[in-house]
């Protein structure tokens, strides 16, 4: 599980408003009736940094939000941490949710350990005003049939959404939607925002919501009007992506996808203007998992990823 996004090992573990192209709120800081943030996390879209080279990546590009690399906010001491902070008010930049660092599926004493990093991490991430964690569902399981599987992530993850409520934040829960990752074990689990959707009534703690991507949506056949009965508390983070050329949405794959607007499979259009009505404020990013965007430098890939990501949201006027 955790090896689906190794990449973000070390900063998991030790870790718009309207505008138009001649008035583009992302470009003026000072202004406050933006709502929703464009955030920068940089193992997703291939950026190799530490915390304070992040932040200096995210002024440059206009970005409103960036991922906290726990590891290196935690080495800092209290005075420069507030000085990193500072930086970040002073650039109307804010703290994204980080992903949790419990592998709920895996033995006991795995997960054990994993809460005991939680705990920890909860400190952190109460004292840089972080609105919570996030934390994907493999849609397979070669150990456990799907009730049972149900049962180990509905319990499992009611524990670690206590711990994260008892700090004032909350857990946003993803399902992954590509088809062509059923075949991978013996047994199915959950793939759809309706299976999601059981899991997360059956978990019934008020500060668990979700993780929503336009790539698991589209893959898992779902439009606009399957999300409707959300609301805006419920959505913790979501992320914008395109899918692969030449493949339809059952053929897409999980590892392999385009940054938002690079082919037009995907329109992300209708999820934006919906996220809009319902008044969502959190953090939308981009996680493509993409070799020629990993391939350029940090500058170049930061720089690529604001303008898909910002003409996204000019398109949707919103």
């Amino acid at each position: 599980m955790i090896k689906r996004r190794g990449f973000l090992k070390s900063a998991t573990i030790a870790s718009i408003g309207l505008l138009s192209s001649s008035q583009n709120l992302y470009s003026f800081k000072g202004l406050t009736s933006r709502k929703i943030k464009i955030s920068l996390i940089p193992g997703t879209v291939g950026i190799n940094v530490d915390a304070h080279e992040l932040l200096d990546l995210a002024i440059k590009n206009n970005f409103d939000s960036i991922y906290p690399i726990l590891n290196d906010l935690n080495k800092m001491n209290d005075q420069e941490l507030t000085e990193y902070q500072n930086i970040m008010s002073e650039n109307n930049i804010s703290f994204d949710i980080a992903i949790l660092p419990v592998d709920f599926s895996g033995s006991q004493n795995v997960y054990k350990n994993g809460l005991s990093i939680l705990k920890e991490q909860c400190k952190i991430m109460s004292k840089i005003n972080s609105k919570g964690f996030c934390r994907w569902i493999m849609p397979t399981s070669n150990d456990f049939t799907y009730l049972n599987n149900f049962k180990i992530h509905r319990d499992r993850l009611k524990e670690c959404a206590k711990m994260i409520g008892e700090n004032g934040m909350k857990l946003g829960l993803e399902f992954v939607g590509p088809k062509t990752l059923m075949s991978r074990d013996q047994f199915s689990f959950i793939r759809t925002i309706n299976e999601m959707r059981e899991l997360i009534d059956s978990i019934n703690e008020k500060n668990v919501g979700y993780q929503l991507d336009t790539f698991h949506l589209y893959c898992a056949n779902h439009d606009i009007d399957d999300i409707r009965f959300l609301k805006k508390e419920d959505i913790i983070m979501c992320q914008i992506n395109d899918a692969v050329e030449g493949r339809s949405s059952d053929e897409q794959i999980d590892f392999e996808r385009e940054l938002p607007g690079k082919t037009g499979l995907i329109d992300t259009s209708p999820f934006l203007n919906f996220l809009n009505e319902i008044g969502y404020d959190g953090t939308v990013s981009a996680e493509p998992f993409n070799k020629e965007l990993n391939n350029l430098n940090n500058e170049e890939a930061a720089k690529a990823t604001y303008q898909a990501l910002r003409e996204s949201f000019d398109k949707a006027g919103v």
